[in-house]
């Protein structure tokens, strides 16, 4: 129920905001992972895989990019592209380094999770991790063919962060409940006129 109702809220606000032109383009998020017909999109060279991560914390909590909290998440990576069936896919998971410039060296100092390339029958790589510390992260996934070839996407994150975008959320979901609270006002109150009207037409 506190799920339907955040989701709600937040249309209801994105409906606003987009009337006057503010609503942000889900094309334009940050990283490797961008959101597509409300669905996470990872794109690897000219191919794409969904992108699915959630926290177990009281309520399921689903994103694209920025974690809320630390503690345990599940990340699954499922090849939307036929192609990507037939390869192995790697992901590893790296504390920031200052950017895509530094991680071109050794990074298993920076290595906070890692899986190395396998294939995956069934195309969807599922994995948990605990976040222990909340900061700034990236996630490199690693698609390697037959031949040996390697395609590789990032896309940066952040866990356990207040973000811009995360506090524009915030801001939607409460444009929203006083949004729907104003409507079912109006509502309720136009409701309220048309019968006292309906009465008094009776009573004269």
């Amino acid at each position: 129920m506190r799920g339907l109702l955040k989701r709600g809220v937040l249309a209801a606000a994105l409906g606003l905001v987009a009337a006057f032109g503010l609503a942000p383009s889900g094309a334009s998020a940050h990283g490797g992972v961008k959101l597509e017909q409300d669905e996470c999109v990872l794109r690897i060279g000219q191919s794409t895989m969904h992108f699915i991560g959630y926290q177990r914390t009281g309520e399921e909590q689903e994103f694209c990019e920025d974690i809320a909290q630390t503690g345990p998440t599940v990340i699954a990576l499922e090849a939307v592209s036929d192609d990507l069936r037939d390869m192995a896919i790697g992901v590893r998971i790296i504390k920031d380094v200052g950017g895509e410039a530094n991680e071109k060296g050794d990074l298993t100092a920076a290595t906070v999770f890692k899986l190395e390339p396998k294939v995956y029958r069934n195309g969807i790589m599922t994995f948990e991790h605990d976040f222990k510390d909340a900061g700034h992260y990236v996630g490199i996934v690693t698609v390697r063919d037959d031949l040996g070839n390697e395609w590789v996407s990032r896309f940066p994150f952040t866990v356990g962060l207040y973000t811009f975008w995360g506090m524009i959320e915030y801001i939607l979901y409460g444009v929203g409940f006083v949004s729907l609270v104003g409507v079912m006002w109006l509502a309720l109150r136009a409701k309220s006129n048309k019968q006292k009207a309906e009465h008094a037409g009776m009573t004269a």
